[in-house]
């Protein structure tokens, strides 16, 4: 016997809400793996020992690299700890609107580690309850819709940066803060010196060079299970 009328209506309401829910997934996902990435690089401090020798960062604040590690340091952990509540540096002085600033940097860095946790939480709940389930199978059919938004946004963005980086660390700047205050003033937020747009630029490339790198994996994993059940099936 077929579907009435109201059992298609249902039937089809509850098809374009799994739809949905499978975009909203694969979005999320993707931005989960992209904030990962970032957060990854920004604690990663070898990436600012480098630049200070790089770009002799010595020379040109006039700190030493005991000085300018700590001020990076102190940075991070301000941005990162929603527990620090006011980001004091050594050495240097701090206008007004170089603390407001560093605020709205810090709440853009909050999402970033909510998203995060909210992810690997996730993660981890999937793997305690889906054990023996064909999770890894699963998880590499999600995470494979994901890193195809992902290689969408590394390779816009790559586009963007080999054209022109500064114009490219101009328009994120414009997108993520409604104000001017993060064009700093040296005289009065001298530690613009201690980070110039070279360290920002090789972030990027970092944080690219994970997307690419997790992107790669699971595609070759993707095609190796789908290679895999076109074999049982012939």
């Amino acid at each position: 016997m077929g579907k009435n009328f109201y059992e298609a209506v249902a039937d089809s309401r509850l098809n374009k809400t799994n739809v949905f829910l499978r975009i909203f997934r694969d979005i999320f996902y993707a931005i989960s793996i992209i904030a990962i990435a970032v957060l990854g690089v920004l604690n990663t401090t070898i990436v600012y020992k480098y630049a200070i020798n790089k770009y002799e960062l010595n020379n040109y604040t006039g700190l030493s690299t005991e000085v300018l590690m700590d001020n990076y340091k102190r940075i991070v952990h301000y941005v990162g700890n929603p527990f620090s509540k006011e980001l004091i540096l050594n050495s240097l002085t701090m206008s007004n609107l170089g603390k407001i600033h560093f605020i709205e940097v810090k709440q853009i860095f909050s999402v970033l580690y909510i998203i995060s946790i909210i992810f690997i939480s996730i993660m981890v709940c999937k793997i305690i309850t889906g054990r023996n389930k064909g999770l890894g199978k699963k998880l590499i059919e999600s995470f494979n819709n994901s890193v195809n938004i992902i290689a969408l946004v590394f390779i816009f963005v790559s586009i963007m940066a080999v054209i022109d980086f500064s114009k490219t660390f101009y328009f994120f700047h414009k997108l993520f803060f409604r104000n001017d205050y993060w064009i700093f003033d040296p005289v009065t937020d001298p530690i613009i010196n201690a980070l110039p747009e070279e360290l920002f630029m090789l972030e990027l490339i970092l944080v690219i060079g994970l997307l690419i790198i997790f992107t790669v994996v699971i595609k070759v994993l993707y095609l190796k299970n789908t290679l895999i059940i076109s074999k049982k099936s012939s």
